[in-house]
C-alpha cells in the first residue's frame, strides 16, 4: 500500500477532520504490522480511534482493540491532551507503538485459608497432565496446600514449624516450601498409594490427603524468605534472612550431610503412623549481602548462573559453579523481590520504595537504570512475567494490590484489588502469572485469589 493509499483509506474513515497531526505507525508484533507511513490524523483520536485507524490498515474482520505508547507511556489521552501536557507541538510527527490490547482482569475465584497466604504457584496442564491440581499455596499457618480450580484442597503438606514463606512445584509430582523454621522441604505430592517412606507419609481416605513428613534441607540460621528451582539441573536456590544465597540439590543421594536439625511439627488432631524426616544440608551457601535476602532466581537462559536480591540495595550475580559471586550492582533502595524477562536480557526488581527497576545485567555494574515502573504506594514483593508476552509482568504490593505491566510503558495497564471485604487494603505477598489460570495472588486477606482478563493469555497471537 502507498502512502497516498493509507493517507487515502484512514481520512475515508475518519469525519473529524479539524485540528491533525502526523503520525507514524510501528508494532513489533509482525503480523499485525501496518505500512510505515506519516500519516494526518485528528487530534481528537484516543485510544479507541487510533484503533480504528489500524483495523482500517489491516482490514480485518473483526475489530482488535490495539494500545499505544509514545516514548515509553501508555497514551491514556486524547492526542491533544498529550501534546498539550508534554508541551509538544501539532506540528510535530508523533512515533506510536502499537500492541495488542488486553481487557482489564476479571475477578474468578478465591480460596479461603485460616491465615495469610504467603505464596503461590501454578503447574501449567500439559497434555500429559491434564488432570493435574495446579495450584500450590504456601499460608502462615505453616501449612502448604494444593487446589484443584474448583475451590478445593487436595493436599495438604504440614511439617513446619513456623509460617511458609515461598512456595514452588519441582514437577507435577514434587513441591518444595520454605518456611520461617529456616528449613526447606521438598513434599511427594500423593497419587493413589505411596510406597516411599523415605519421602512421605499419607493418612486419610477422606478429604484432603494429608502429608506428614518430607525431605527436609538446612543450613541457613534464620528465615529462608525465597526459593527458586531448575528441574534441568535439578538444584534449588534459596535466600536466606541471615543473609546468605544456599544452593542446593534436590537429588537426595547427592545432598551433603546436614550440620543443622529441625523438628517436625505434629498435626493437632490427626494421628500419624510413623514420621520418616531425613536432612541434608546445602552443595554451598554463597555469602556477600550484608543484609536479609530477599529473593533468589536462576538465570532463564544459563542455569549456571543465580541472581539474589536483598534489603541491603543490591543485586548479585552468582557462577553457581563455582559458588564464586561475580557482580554487584547497588540501587538507591532496599530491594524485596526479583523476577527476568528473558527475552529482552533484563531483570527486574522491586524496591520498598513502591517501584519496580528493570536492570540489564549485561551492562557495567554503575549503568543507569533503563527504567523505572511507578504506580504501587507500598512494598513492590512479588514479581512474574507473563507467560506469553515478553514485555509484561504482574507485580504484588503491600498496598492491596497486584499491577499488570507493559514494560514499555512507566505506568501499570491494569491494578487488580483484593475481593475480600475481611480487610481494607489487605497487603498481597505473591503473584503468579500462569498461562492456563490466569494471575492468581495471595496475601493478608487468608486467600488465594485468581483473576483473569480476555487476551491475557493470547497477547502475541
Amino acid at each position: 500500500m502507498s502512502a497516498e493509499d493509507a493517507q487515502d483509506g484512514v481520512s475515508s474513515g475518519l469525519s473529524d477532520q479539524t485540528g491533525q497531526i502526523m503520525i507514524t505507525l510501528t508494532t513489533l508484533d509482525k503480523s499485525f504490522a501496518v505500512p510505515e507511513v506519516p500519516l494526518y490524523v485528528p487530534l481528537s483520536l484516543k485510544r479507541y480511534g487510533l484503533s480504528e485507524v489500524v483495523n482500517h490498515l489491516l482490514a480485518t474482520e473483526r475489530p482488535i482493540p490495539f494500545d499505544f505508547i509514545i516514548n515509553s507511556e501508555l497514551l491514556r489521552t486524547s492526542l491533544q491532551e498529550y501534546i498539550i501536557q508534554k508541551g509538544l507541538s501539532s506540528e510535530q510527527t508523533l512515533a506510536l507503538e502499537y500492541t495488542r490490547s488486553i481487557l482489564p482482569p476479571t475477578f474468578l475465584a478465591s480460596y479461603s485459608h485460616p491465615d495469610w497466604v504467603s505464596s503461590v504457584d501454578v503447574i501449567e496442564a500439559t497434555s500429559s497432565n491434564v488432570n493435574a491440581v495446579p495450584i500450590l499455596s504456601g499460608c502462615y499457618d505453616g501449612i502448604v496446600r494444593t487446589w484443584n480450580l474448583s475451590g478445593s484442597v487436595v493436599s495438604e503438606f504440614g511439617g513446619h514449624m513456623g509460617p511458609v514463606k515461598s512456595v514452588r512445584w519441582l514437577d507435577e509430582n514434587k513441591v518444595v516450601s520454605a518456611s520461617m523454621d529456616r528449613s526447606i522441604r521438598i513434599w511427594k505430592v500423593p497419587v493413589g498409594n505411596q510406597g516411599d517412606e523415605v519421602m512421605v507419609d499419607v493418612l486419610g481416605n477422606n478429604g484432603p490427603q494429608t502429608v506428614v513428613s518430607a525431605r527436609t534441607f538446612t543450613g541457613h540460621k534464620s528465615t529462608v524468605e525465597d526459593i527458586a528451582v531448575n528441574a534441568a539441573t535439578s538444584r534449588m536456590l534459596s535466600a536466606g534472612a541471615d543473609g546468605a544465597v544456599g544452593l542446593w540439590t534436590t537429588n537426595y543421594k547427592e545432598a551433603p550431610p546436614a550440620t543443622v536439625s529441625v523438628s517436625t511439627r505434629e498435626l493437632s488432631g490427626k494421628r500419624r503412623r510413623k514420621t520418616v524426616v531425613p536432612s541434608r544440608g546445602p552443595i554451598s551457601m554463597m555469602g556477600s549481602h550484608t543484609g536479609p535476602v530477599t529473593g533468589v532466581i536462576f538465570d532463564p537462559k544459563d542455569d549456571t548462573v543465580g541472581y539474589s536480591v536483598s534489603l541491603d540495595h543490591t543485586i548479585k550475580t552468582w557462577d553457581l559453579v563455582t559458588g564464586a559471586l561475580v557482580d554487584t550492582r547497588t540501587t538507591s533502595f532496599p530491594l524485596v523481590s526479583i523476577a527476568a524477562l528473558p527475552e529482552l536480557s533484563l531483570l527486574c526488581s522491586g524496591s520498598s520504595a513502591r517501584h519496580v527497576t528493570l536492570h540489564d545485567p549485561r551492562a557495567a555494574a554503575d549503568a543507569t537504570t533503563s527504567r523505572t515502573l511507578v504506580g504501587h504506594t507500598s512494598f513492590v514483593v512479588s514479581l512474574s512475567r507473563s507467560p506469553e508476552s515478553e514485555y509484561m509482568l504482574s507485580s504484588a504490593s503491600h498496598d492491596g494490590t497486584v499491577r499488570v505491566w507493559d514494560v514499555r510503558a512507566q505506568k501499570s495497564m491494569y491494578v487488580i484489588t483484593r475481593e475480600s471485604k475481611t480487610a481494607d487494603k489487605a497487603k498481597v505477598f505473591g503473584v503468579h502469572w500462569s498461562k492456563t489460570v490466569g494471575i492468581v495472588s495471595g496475601g493478608e486477606d487468608k486467600r488465594v485469589q485468581i483473576n483473569r482478563g480476555t487476551g491475557l493469555e493470547v497477547i502475541n497471537q
